[in-house]
């Protein structure tokens, strides 16, 4: 069956036609589906097994090639939706599902530009057996490794097809002569791969076609997972060949941890004495305290306790989304039968879902999986590791962990799923300016927090998870009068500039009155805009704090507050730190990195003040003998991941202000990527324990040496780690 899906443009706009390609049913399940559906960014497109892709919605671009004029507002109305950008330029967007047809009209093109620029990020699983062809070139693989030079083809082209791994195809017709660029962005620490391409657009020039197509899997593709959840592309020391290898697993690991010889520590996991010694409190609950220049984490007996994490300590990257793509399976379990508990315990995930490494431990252990029972295992393994507790995104059963008094942290109830929608725009940021989210505020903290406020296991508390603020000033501007922020920052302009004729002056805008500014998008292009942007971005911040914070108090007396787990590019931000500085116990940074740039640490922990930090995420990964593709940061053997985690942390440790670092994850990523994003999921190297349930054992020997002898590079009792290889040298100047 073959649906097609035609987009047509007039007078210099963008047309598109989409053709969907279906292939025949396969043993289990549906083949997945494909759609389109507009949205504030672009044309979503569900490609399948092929993966879900996001075509911009285009932008104008002169003579240069960052001569760019981009949206200012974006209103998206079921199939319609419209681009408003400076002035009175337009672009109107139509979808009709019926016929498929996608139409963009420019209205009044700007003068000075010469073309529209559309493009779309493709997933980094096409690194794994996936393959582009551009015009009438060759089909060539997409590289496994990072190639010499970013850009892996420029040129004028009018097609693109991209292969997956099960042989599902997309390919998009754009209009001949057309300028494509695709790019591998690893070379900017970003394991994804774009596609832009820019066709002719000026006035009088006839309209402007894309067609795309999805194919279907081929019926033949190679099996790329074995019945283990391994890759079949590689083979790597470690790799499970055999059932009876895998159970006699058991007995060899159980010999090797009554082999190890981890420090005593208190209750908590502190450092037994500590406390008299540096004269730090007891007060039952964990704390920070300054002593001598150095911030410490104080744990509820009252010792110095740095927090070695472990991110997702329960069942979660492992789980894999199969549905649509099973014949790339060597196996699948019956959802009835033995492996049933190893299938995503939610409903709607279930029937799609599995986690080959509970089918693993089943096959292992002989039982099938139960929270507790893994829970109460998985520790017994890590603190034998030297790891103290728990990090983001879950900490297992709730009964086994206080049994075994085994610290973690948590999440406040602050996500789209509780009720805070994120301002259009933007990753991760609701309204604080909205009385209606106020008050959901207080009446969650009120319900979901008062239970915990005396357990003395408890850390303290995540805001968020990786919020974008720096989207910020764009968002808001872009919003229209029916968001409370857009109109707190009319009320700011307002009383900023009084007449509107001051405000249409500073910022080259023509509005009527205030309530216009309020009622639609701004253009942020003058530094007076840009300046006016930043303080009103600081005062949005202020107000989140504040409200998070304040509300925090009233349930929650004993506990802190640890940060927002910030990714590197957010938290370079001067009135971020300050603020967060201002209201948080605990800054938290995502920091993924080599060596640790002092230059860039310094700034950041100026703007903060004196505050103390957790390096909340990072982790290193090795394709070559993981059989996975890799993540944030590659090394070459689990030994230099054991090496490169013994310099992370021991640095850090030093620094005298970093009070505990999560290691992301318990287990590695699925090798056919994480469920939640379906046929995008990361699929790397994170784990201490593999898809096998086989401990990276060279790896944690490395590890062991820095997590047994942490508390004396922590306190300044010894020098730390330096691993002796290029990557990990301090960068020469601030990034």
């Amino acid at each position: 069956m073959k649906r097609i899906f035609m987009l047509r443009v007039g007078l210099c706009a963008l047309a598109v036609s989409l053709a969907a390609v279906f292939g025949v049913g396969v043993a289990r399940g549906a083949e997945s589906p494909t759609s389109l559906r507009l949205t504030r960014e672009g044309l979503a497109i569900e490609a399948g097994s092929a993966g879900h892709f996001t075509l911009n919605y285009p932008v104008f671009v002169g003579a240069k090639w960052d001569d760019v004029r981009k949206p200012i507002e974006a209103t998206v109305s079921g199939n319609s939706a419209t681009l408003k950008f400076d002035g009175d330029t337009r672009i109107e967007v139509v979808l009709q599902p019926g016929e498929g047809t996608l139409t963009f009209t420019p209205v009044n093109v700007p003068a000075g530009m010469t073309s529209l620029r559309a493009g779309m990020q493709i997933d980094f699983s096409y690194a794994t057996g996936g393959a582009w062809k551009i015009g009438d070139g060759k089909e060539t693989p997409f590289p496994a490794q990072k190639p010499p030079k970013p850009h892996i083809y420029q040129g004028n082209a009018a097609t693109l097809t991209l292969r997956n791994f099960d042989g599902a195809t997309l390919s998009l017709q754009v209009p001949p002569h057309s300028f494509q660029e695709l790019t591998d962005n690893r070379e900017w620490d970003w394991k994804i791969f774009q596609w832009q391409f820019s066709a002719p657009c000026q006035p009088g020039a006839g309209p402007v076609l894309v067609k795309v197509a999805f194919g279907a899997p081929a019926a033949d593709a190679p099996k790329l997972v074995d019945r283990f959840g391994q890759s079949t592309r590689s083979d790597f020391p470690g790799k499970v060949k055999s059932e009876e290898k895998l159970k006699q697993d058991a007995q060899a690991e159980a010999a090797w941890l009554a082999s190890l010889q981890p420090p005593v520590l208190d209750t908590f996991g502190g450092l037994p004495g500590s406390g008299g010694k540096l004269g730090l409190k007891r007060t039952g609950f964990f704390h920070v305290e300054k002593k001598d220049a150095r911030w410490i984490l104080v744990d509820p007996e009252g010792n110095a306790f740095f927090h070695l994490g472990v991110c997702a300590f329960g069942p979660s990257d492992d789980y894999t989304y199969f549905a649509g793509r099973e014949r790339i399976y060597e196996w699948l379990p019956a959802r009835d039968g033995e492996f049933k508990s190893a299938f995503h315990p939610q409903s709607y995930w279930n029937p799609n879902v599995l986690s080959f490494h509970l089918v693993n431990t089943i096959r292992k252990t002989g039982r099938p999986y139960e929270a507790a029972s893994y829970t109460a295992r998985m520790i017994e393994r890590v603190r034998k590791w030297g790891f103290n507790s728990a990090g983001a995104f879950g900490a297992g059963d709730e009964g086994a962990r206080r049994q075994a008094k085994f610290p973690h942290v948590a999440h406040l109830p602050l996500e789209t799923w509780e009720g805070f929608p994120n301002i259009p725009g933007t990753h991760g940021v609701f309204d604080p300016f909205s009385n209606k989210l106020r008050e959901r505020c207080d009446k969650l903290f009120a319900e979901k927090l008062p239970p915990a406020a005396d357990d003395p296991l408890l850390i303290g508390y995540f805001l968020s998870n990786e919020p974008l603020y720096e989207e910020i000033p764009g968002a808001v501007a872009a919003l229209d009068g029916t968001h409370p922020c857009k109109r707190r920052l009319a009320q700011i302009l307002e009383e900023q500039y009084k007449t509107i004729e001051a405000f249409n002056r500073a910022w080259e805008t023509t509005f009527a009155s205030f309530a216009d500014v309020a009622a639609g998008g701004l253009p942020v292009k003058t530094a007076a805009a840009k300046e006016d942007m930043r303080k009103f971005t600081g005062i949005f911040l202020d107000a989140y704090f504040r409200v998070v914070t304040q509300t925090f108090r009233k349930y929650d007396k004993n506990h802190m507050l640890i940060g927002n787990r910030l990714q590197p590019g957010t938290i370079n931000n001067e009135t971020l730190c300050r603020l967060s500085g201002k209201y948080l116990d605990i800054v938290s940074f995502n920091y993924y990195a080599y060596g640790l740039d002092p230059d860039r640490l310094a700034r950041i922990r100026g703007w903060i003040g004196d505050r103390p930090m957790f390096f909340s995420e990072f982790y290193f990964s090795s394709t070559g003998d993981s059989g996975l593709s890799g993540g944030a940061k590659d090394v070459s053997t689990q030994r230099e991941r054991g090496l490169a985690y013994r310099q992370y942390v021991e640095q850090a440790a030093a620094l005298g202000y970093v009070v505990g670092i999560e290691w992301f994850t318990l287990v590695d990523q699925a090798v056919t990527g994480r469920w939640f994003d379906k046929y995008n999921g990361e699929a790397a190297n994170t784990g201490l324990i593999s898809v096998a349930d086989r401990p990276w054992r060279v790896m944690l020997d490395e590890m062991m040496k820095t997590n047994y002898d942490i508390y004396k590079v922590f306190l300044g009792e010894r020098a730390p780690f330096v691993f002796d290889d290029p990557r990990f040298k301090p960068p020469r100047a601030s990034r």
